[in-house]
């Protein structure tokens, strides 16, 4: 088979196998078919943080129908009706879940990152290819169940017959219907390019006065009537690949193995050759859905390893016992990252010095994230007539307390806010005090990592990003909140400065545009983009 059709596939002698009985081969069908399912939930249900349930429901609806399909060959066609199946089941189950709380014990579980920034950091997207994914963020919610399964045929995963037949529509009708998502994706991607140029087309800005910086299909048309009539933004969005070419060929976004586990241990157990045990082990299997849940937590791992533990007692298969055992091994790597993301982001890395360059992230590896030396206030807190700077030293590794941020290349400056948007502004001692405030921030051990560091204002809510963009919120207790606010101290452009590296994008910084916002931006190589994400720490205005 070629790239289109060549990408591994379950065997027709597989599926055969496993719908009369054969455990083995059920669990190989369960691994060949996840990944692809795992990816049409991800990207239809935009990352949320129960994507994990629908996966595990969808896996476990197949195997218990799998005797009933009367047509192996068409095994492909049949997964991924269901899976759209299962889509819709939950956006029938309420419509504000996707962007909110989950349906079921809110607040108890943690949401995730979206779909976005698992599949740039996964698989190391870079160029044209990340911007395509950024742009998906900009999609309206209905549009992302087309978006999901022509993404898979884009990449060699579905043809356009199992697209079709998924979404129980004619060809003719599926190709209208991508078409259209083709046609919003493309200018999402315009829109992405126009608002993250630097710098940014200045007839651009009215536009943007009431924008959040959260991507948003309503956002979308609003920056598209700009893009189509402005000549400097078409001129920017002109070297556009078609997306289709960029995603010929991509990987699927790995699924994260704690998942993989339980899935395992679900399917392996109530699958259709489980029938042998019994009712009550389909029922115990089942009953595992709300641990397996909880796996988002350490207090629901707990309960789904106690579950896969009664599983593993069970009179199963060895491949079946491997499969508890990765359930359990998962669940306790849920409760340690709480999150999709393998592992933590430690790494032991050399001290940066001042002046010492750190903008040399590798492509497919993070950047290394321990105890850097950085910056230790010893400025007086008084204002005449400005703070002092703090110096730079490894001898003082840790700097947690209120300082302000003033720029190397703007000496008045300081990161500051305004409307809850980060900015540069103008700080003195005739300043007023809310001024004087909104350039005090608090440094605390980061949310994500303990050896970085995020950034409180005085009224309790952290420097973060959003769609690049710095802003001020309240914590809402996910786990990519807390890394969108955890920034990494490395060496600034000049002794005794400091730039902040995101945690969770590797050589984006902290840094001011000409317009003086606040974004977190690729690095450069020029003189100039390091002076502007450096910051010398300060006393506390405030």
């Amino acid at each position: 088979m070629g790239s289109r059709d060549t990408r591994e596939r379950p065997d027709v002698a597989v599926v055969a196998a496993a719908r009369d009985g054969d455990r083995q081969a059920a669990e190989q069908l369960v691994g060949d078919c996840l990944p692809l399912v795992y990816n049409i939930v991800g990207r239809a249900l935009h990352g949320h943080g129960d994507v994990d349930d629908v996966v595990q429901e969808t896996m476990v609806r197949v195997l218990d129908g799998l005797p009933g399909l009367e047509r192996p060959d068409r095994f492909r066609s049949w997964l991924v009706a269901i899976t759209v199946r299962q889509i819709r089941d939950r956006w029938r189950a309420g419509r504000t879940w996707l962007t909110s709380d989950p349906l079921e014990d809110p607040g108890a579980g943690e949401a995730q990152p979206d779909f976005a920034d698992l599949a740039i950091l996964r698989l190391a997207l870079s160029g044209q290819r990340r911007e395509a994914v950024e742009a998906t963020r900009w999609l309206e919610d209905e549009e992302r169940e087309v978006l999901a399964l022509w993404w898979m045929e884009s990449a060699g995963e579905l043809t356009r017959g199992e697209l079709s037949a998924a979404c129980g529509l004619t060809p003719s009708h599926a190709a209208v219907r991508v078409q259209r998502v083709k046609e919003r994706l493309e200018t999402a991607r315009a829109v992405v390019r126009a608002v993250t140029a630097s710098p940014r087309c200045p007839d651009l800005a009215p536009v943007l006065g009431s924008w959040d910086g959260r991507p948003s299909g309503l956002w979308r048309k609003r920056l598209a009537r700009h893009v189509r009539d402005c000549p400097r933004c078409l001129r920017s969005a002109s070297d556009l690949i078609p997306a289709e070419g960029l995603l010929a060929a991509l990987a699927l976004v790995p699924v994260p193995i704690g998942l993989a586990g339980l899935v395992l241990a679900r399917t392996t157990v109530a699958g259709p050759a489980g029938a042998g045990a019994g009712a009550g082990t389909r029922t115990a299997a089942r009953g595992g859905r709300s641990t397996a849940r909880g796996g988002r937590t350490a207090a629901r791992a707990s309960r789904t390893a106690r579950t896969t533990g009664r599983l593993a007692a069970k009179p199963v298969t060895a491949a079946a016992a491997t499969a508890v055992t990765l359930a359990v091994a998962g669940a306790a790597w849920y409760a340690a990252t709480g999150s999709h993301e393998p592992g933590p982001r430690h790494a032991a890395a050399a001290a940066l010095s001042p002046g010492t360059s750190s903008e040399q992230p590798s492509a497919r590896t993070p950047a290394p994230r321990t105890a850097t030396p950085t910056p230790t206030p010893t400025a007086p807190r008084t204002h005449a007539p400005a703070p002092k700077a703090a110096s730079v030293t490894a001898a003082e590794p840790r700097f947690a307390g209120r300082h302000a941020l003033r720029s190397v290349d703007r000496p008045g400056d300081y990161a500051s806010q305004s409307d809850r948007l980060g900015i540069l502004g103008p700080v003195g001692a005739t300043s007023s005090e809310a001024a004087r405030q909104a350039a005090t921030f608090t440094f605390v051990p980061g949310l994500a990592d303990p050896h970085c560091y995020s950034l409180k204002d005085a009224a309790g809510r952290y420097v973060r990003h959003y769609a690049f963009r710095i802003r001020l919120d309240t914590d809402d207790a996910s786990a990519l909140f807390r890394k969108d606010a955890t920034f990494c101290p490395r060496a600034g452009s000049t002794p005794g400065s400091v730039s902040l590296e995101s945690y969770n994008y590797p050589g984006r910084y902290l840094r001011h545009r000409d317009d003086l916002q606040l974004w977190l931006d690729p690095a450069q190589d020029t003189a100039a983009y390091r002076a502007s994400r450096s910051f010398v720490l300060a006393a506390p205005w405030s």
